[in-house]
Parts: structure tokens; C-alpha cells; sequence
């Protein structure tokens, strides 16, 4: 039999475990974080809580140490992944801060599971735009950062931010990152002359539906009632709330993940570690396995000792990066913590990201789940990111600052003659905030501002009442 050599082209991904339990901790809440040490401490011999009350504060690591870490490890530690497990993945050597991005969380969360879709579907260029559109939706899925906001921040047009998000809206849940309900739905029906008239009972009659105006329905689509029944019956089997079957659940109460105080004015954070168990290596195992003569119970206990090792490692990295972050959130956005919202300025995950030099769905989940306990109240590390829309001489006005100039200009108009949109809009930009009449629009939508008719019907009426 003749002998073949065949030559194979794959790549191998090494990568430390310690990302395993580092990149496992940081979407985690600080309730979730102390329920899975308790398991592991069940889990493995080789592992011991101290009481709280007689762990030692230990101040936040550099940033540096992260990587310290990481490097010091020998190669024993190391775990080989082939690249075909990941949807998409540059050629290039994998160093420490990429391959934290291979790792997601436990439990599936939808802005994970659009950017898998995303990495295989877009290039490099494209999936920033994607991962700016994925990482602002809410809860339910929909989109409702302004547009022209996401392309001020990342130097691109407003339409192409729509041609990526046209594309997402496609991705599994159907109609993610809609803007509304209507296209929403739109886009979970094919467009397919079998679906016209669900598709304009959807674009023209959802406010007749909820208004029970049925027989307004049926003339206009030209339907009878019993294909009116049908269309509504087809209408309730989608999902007008995309993200609502992912694991992002409100929260009820939080538990504080840091403490925000002030000296000689300027902002300090405090890592909160009471409640969270101090993890020790376990004295009697370790001479256990220094002494045990039997090689099974050797091997058992050395695998036992590594992985207690790494736990411990991945918990400090955790600790670390959400302090890192905080510190550097509490600087940037003083002004906000000082003064308030309408203070707040302009800040994305992506700029956190590059400074610390991680990929912004690392901070994505480091910040998710994470509450800062300050004179204000409670306040989520989410709430210090937010997206602006250029003006003159190179400043970056804030979404929230926009809404306030919006209030004020709605708040000072003529009661017998309202700024329409446009007007609004030309005034804003006066202001040397350039807007598009339709973020104005939307902007008003947000805050429940009505339109200018019906302003000035609301203005007459109260007048009348007078």
C-alpha cells in the first residue's frame, strides 16, 4: 500500500485557563459571585473559605499584574482550542487580551449571541459598526440610541449604520434592533405576496387593531372577517419583544459592588469584601498530596490544585478589572457626578476598551450586573456610558444634553405658535448642535413630547379652561 502524506492547514489556539474562570466572573452579579465560590469550595477539597471578618483588604492590582498573571503561567496550564469552534478569528497570533473574546458567558445573553452572528457575517470594519448597534439595545431587543448618535461617535454615516442594522435585524431572534414595534414585526414576515396583507395590517392598521376598529380593517384591506381573524391569529405568533426570551432579567434589588467617596475633591473607589468568602488553599490537602504515596490520589489531588489555583487567580483578575474600570469611569465623567445628568458626557465602551487595551465586549461584561454605591444613591457602571452627536469647533454634545436643550426650547416656545421639528431643528443648530430633524423627532418621542398641532391644541384648550 502506497504511503500519502497529507498536509493539514489548521490552526491551534493556546490559551490559559485562567480566562476560563476570569472571563466566567465578570458578567456575574456580586450575589451570583459569591453562589458560585460557595459551589466551588463544594466542588473542590483543595479549596477554603476564610470568614469575612478576617480577610485582609488587599488594595486593587495595577493593570500590569492582569497581564502578569497571565504570562507567568507555565505550560502546564495551557489549554489547546482549535479555531474551527469559533465562528471567526484573524490568522494572526492570539495574544492574552483577544482570547479573552473567545470566551462568553455561562449563561447565553442576546448581545453574545447576535455577536457570534455577527462575526461571521460582517469584516472587521462592519462588525464595529454591529457591536455599536448590539451593545445598545435594551432589554427587549429594540434599538433606541439615536442613529445619527452611534455614527457621530464612530466617523461614519448615519446610512451606513442602517445597512448593518438592516442586516442584524435578519440575525436569529428576527426583527432585533428594530427602532419600533411596526418594524419589528415587519421584519419577522417574509415579503412575499402570500404575506401582503399581514405585512400592511402590520405597516398601516396595528393603532386600528388596538382601538378594536375592525370593521375599518376589513374595508380598507379589502379582507372578510374570517381572513381578519386568520391575519390576527397569524399576527400574535410573533414577537414583538425579540430579547425578552434571553437571560437579562430585571433587577429587583443589587447588592453594592463598590463604594464611591469623596477626598480633597476628588473621587475615590472602594472594592466592597465584606460578604465575599477570601479563598485559601487548603493546608491539609496540600500536605496530602505532598505525602500521598498512592499516584492516583496524587494525580487527583494535583488536577484539584491547579484548578483551586486558577479560581483564585480568576477572581483577583475580576476584582482588578472592575475596579480599573470604575476608576476610570469616576474620572471621565465627574462633571456628571458633580452636577448631574445633563453633565454627563460623551462615553463609549469602545474608548473604555482601548485604554485598558481589551475588547469593548469585555468591558461590556465586566460593567454588567455592577453597582456603585454613592451620595446620589445607587448607580449601575452602565450609566456612566453614554453617545453624543457632534457640533462645532470639534465638541460632542451628549445625548442627555441634547434632550435638555430639546426640553428647554419646547418649554420657552409660543404658546399660540409651537416650534414644529424643523424649527426645533434649525434652533438646535444655532446652538452648534448639528441634528437631523428626524432625531429631533425621535427625541421628542423619547421624553413624550408631542407634536407641534398637537401642542398648540393642548395650549388652546388650556387657555379655554382658563
Amino acid at each position: 500500500m502506497a504511503t500519502r502524506l497529507q498536509l493539514k492547514n489548521t490552526h491551534q489556539i493556546t490559551i490559559n485557563p485562567v480566562i476560563h474562570s476570569f472571563i466566567g466572573f465578570l458578567p456575574l452579579s456580586r450575589l451570583e459571585f459569591i453562589d458560585k465560590i460557595k459551589n466551588e469550595v463544594e466542588a473542590n477539597p483543595m479549596l477554603d473559605i476564610e470568614p469575612p471578618s478576617a480577610a485582609i483588604t488587599r488594595e486593587p492590582e495595577d493593570q500590569n499584574e492582569i497581564g502578569k498573571r497571565l504570562e507567568r503561567a507555565d505550560e502546564s496550564y495551557l489549554t489547546s482550542y482549535s479555531d474551527e469552534s469559533f465562528l471567526y478569528r484573524n490568522d494572526d497570533r492570539i495574544d492574552k487580551n483577544k482570547a479573552i473574546e473567545l470566551f462568553t458567558a455561562s449563561s447565553v445573553t442576546l448581545t453574545d449571541h447576535l455577536m457570534e452572528q455577527a462575526m461571521s457575517q460582517f469584516d472587521e470594519k462592519e462588525l464595529d459598526i454591529a457591536a455599536h448597534i448590539i451593545y445598545n439595545l435594551n432589554n427587549d431587543g429594540y434599538l433606541d440610541i439615536e442613529i445619527e448618535s452611534i455614527a457621530s461617535s464612530i466617523g461614519t454615516t448615519p446610512a451606513e449604520i442602517e445597512r448593518i442594522r438592516e442586516i442584524i435585524k435578519s440575525f436569529d431572534p428576527p426583527g432585533v434592533a428594530s427602532r419600533n414595534l411596526q418594524e419589528c414585526l415587519l421584519a419577522q414576515v417574509e415579503d412575499t405576496p402570500a404575506n401582503e396583507k399581514l405585512r400592511q395590517l402590520i405597516t398601516y392598521h396595528l393603532e386600528d387593531l388596538s382601538r378594536s376598529k375592525y370593521d375599518e380593517i376589513i374595508k380598507k384591506l379589502g379582507v372578510t372577517r374570517e381572513e381578519l381573524t386568520r391575519l390576527i391569529s397569524m399576527l400574535k405568533r410573533l414577537e414583538p419583544k425579540p430579547g425578552a426570551n434571553f437571560e437579562e432579567h430585571e433587577i429587583d434589588y443589587a447588592e453594592i459592588d463598590l463604594m464611591l467617596f469623596k477626598e480633597n475633591n476628588e473621587y475615590k473607589i472602594k472594592y466592597i469584601e465584606e460578604g465575599i468568602p477570601r479563598m485559601l488553599l487548603s493546608s491539609y490537602y496540600e500536605q496530602m498530596l505532598d505525602k500521598s504515596p498512592d499516584k492516583k490520589t496524587r494525580s487527583y489531588l494535583k488536577e484539584r490544585f491547579r484548578n483551586a489555583q486558577l479560581f483564585i487567580e480568576g477572581m483577583d483578575m475580576r476584582k482588578s478589572m472592575i475596579v480599573k474600570i470604575a476608576e476610570i469611569l469616576v474620572k471621565k465623567q465627574k462633571d456628571f457626578l458633580d452636577f448631574g445628568e445633563k453633565w454627563k458626557k460623551p462615553l463609549t465602551m469602545k474608548e473604555i476598551a482601548q485604554e485598558l487595551g481589551y475588547n469593548e465586549s469585555t468591558i461590556s461584561r465586566a460593567v454588567s450586573n455592577k453597582f456603585i454605591a454613592t451620595e446620589h444613591g445607587l448607580i449601575s457602571m452602565k450609566k456612566f456610558f453614554s453617545y453624543g452627536i457632534k457640533g462645532e469647533f470639534g465638541f460632542v454634545h451628549s445625548v442627555e444634553t441634547i434632550k435638555d436643550k430639546l426640553k428647554k426650547l419646547v418649554d420657552d416656545e409660543p404658546k399660540n405658535r409651537p416650534l414644529s421639528d424643523q424649527q426645533l431643528t434649525g434652533k438646535m443648530i444655532s446652538l452648534g448642535i448639528k441634528i437631523s430633524r428626524r432625531a429631533i423627532r425621535n427625541y421628542r418621542d423619547e421624553m413624550g413630547i408631542d407634536s407641534s398641532s398637537k401642542r398648540k391644541e393642548q395650549y388652546r384648550q388650556n387657555q379655554n379652561k382658563g
